[in-house]
């Protein structure tokens, strides 16, 4: 008996285990079927809030870009925004807009800011713990209108700017000249006719200094002008929106090249720039008439930077010094010349390249030996406040054209 009432023990135990284990069992898998459906309610809920918040923000972001658009104007900024917003909501996300608010600036910058709030409800609100989900948010936008700019390039064409560019081509020119039956010796390129240099036959001696490599003051000069085109055009996605144009000065002021917005087609034409003539009467220099008709032939006006009235400036590029022998008298340009310039509300920016000294040449110790002292301090009383630059070697002229571009860039800077 006692045997029998042992096994009927242990059976009874283990029948106790085994039902304890399966209470356990449902507990635990009623718990976590509890967890996961929150989970997902929970889930639902979020991906239910982020696709309203991508509704709302895509409204806003198409309203503020509304409001700044060029046709919208000035008064009608927060109206376009706020009707744009309320276009691109549902009926029932126009009615759940808690809050709106929009701000705008005007003026060369045009600016639109929106902030929103919307009160969408709950579909588990004992999920997302209210009746409602808040959404918020924010978009803005700013545009910056085109600053405009005319650059009038004019470049001095006289025969002077054919000399070397350093001392190293003067004296290289002087050793191929040495037998030239008409300019023994002589340092001067491009305004010069030229005949015998060892058995080959040269028009100019331009083409002496060109087919020996020298460099000529006039190569540097087209070199560092296509540098300047080339920095003004890397502020365009800046806004900057230059055309450029060229005049040459030498006996007299010639427009060559109308304003264009092709900036390769700029640089073509600088690259192909010439001097006016290898004779003397054509190579002659007369700065001061030369600003003067230059001048003559502008419009009176600063411009505003708009399309249809751009900013304008003028860039001299020369050694300096006037020179036509007996016609005019030989020295730096005259400081009333540009003053009349300037008084038509035109910025003049100068980049002086250094007259190499020329000293045993008959022509420089003559004529502007007696002045070279002058020319650095008229031309700087020529340029604007600012706008004054000085090379005294290729590099520097390199330099100096950059300078220039970064002057430029500041003064025409946009407020972002």
């Amino acid at each position: 008996m006692r045997i029998v009432n042992l096994i009927w023990q242990t059976l009874s135990d283990r029948a106790r285990r085994l039902q304890d284990e399966t209470g356990s069992m449902a507990l635990t898998f009623a718990l976590t079927a509890s967890a996961l459906v929150f989970v997902v309610l929970g889930a639902t809920q979020i991906a239910m809030t982020t696709s309203g918040k991508t509704r709302y923000q895509g409204a806003a972001d198409t309203a503020v870009l509304a409001a700044i658009t060029p046709s919208t104007a000035n008064a009608d900024m927060e109206s376009v925004a706020r009707a744009t917003f309320m276009a691109n909501l549902t009926p029932a996300e126009r009615a759940a807009v808690t809050q709106l608010q929009i701000t705008t600036e005007t003026g060369r910058v045009r600016m639109a800011r929106l902030t929103y709030k919307a009160s969408q409800p709950a579909i588990f609100p004992a999920v997302s713990g209210g009746t409602n989900a808040v959404i918020s948010g924010a978009a803005q936008a700013r545009k910056a209108d085109y600053r405009y700019v005319d650059v009038d390039l004019w470049l001095d064409g006289s025969g002077s700017m054919g000399v070397a560019a350093d001392e190293a081509g003067r004296d290289a020119l002087r050793a191929l000249s040495r037998r030239d039956p008409a300019h023994r010796n002589c340092a001067f390129a491009c305004h010069m006719p030229t005949a015998l240099i060892d058995n080959n036959l040269y028009a100019t001696s331009e083409q002496r200094a060109h087919a020996n490599g020298i460099k000529l003051r006039h190569d540097i000069m087209k070199e560092s002008v296509n540098i300047l085109i080339d920095e003004l055009n890397e502020a365009y996605p800046l806004g900057l929106r230059a055309r450029f144009g060229v005049a040459r000065m030498a006996r007299g002021w010639e427009r060559q090249m109308n304003f264009t917005a092709d900036v390769q087609a700029a640089k073509n034409f600088v690259s192909t720039f010439r001097l006016a003539g290898t004779n003397n009467s054509q190579a002659a220099s007369r700065l001061s008439p030369a600003i003067t008709a230059g001048g003559n032939a502008l419009s009176t006006g600063a411009g505003d930077g708009s399309q249809n009235n751009p900013e304008k400036f003028i860039i001299i590029v020369t050694d300096g010094m006037q020179f036509d022998w007996n016609s005019i008298s030989p020295g730096p340009i005259a400081a009333t010349a540009c003053q009349a310039v300037r008084a038509k509300g035109y910025r003049v920016a100068v980049v002086q390249l250094r007259y190499v000294r020329l000293d045993g040449d008959s022509a420089f110790n003559t004529w502007v030996r007696p002045v070279y002292d002058q020319i650095t301090p008229a031309l700087q009383n020529c340029a604007s406040a600012g706008y004054y630059f000085h090379a005294n070697n290729p590099d520097e002229v390199r330099t100096a054209f950059r300078q220039l571009a970064a002057t430029l860039e500041e003064s025409l800077r946009l407020t972002e």
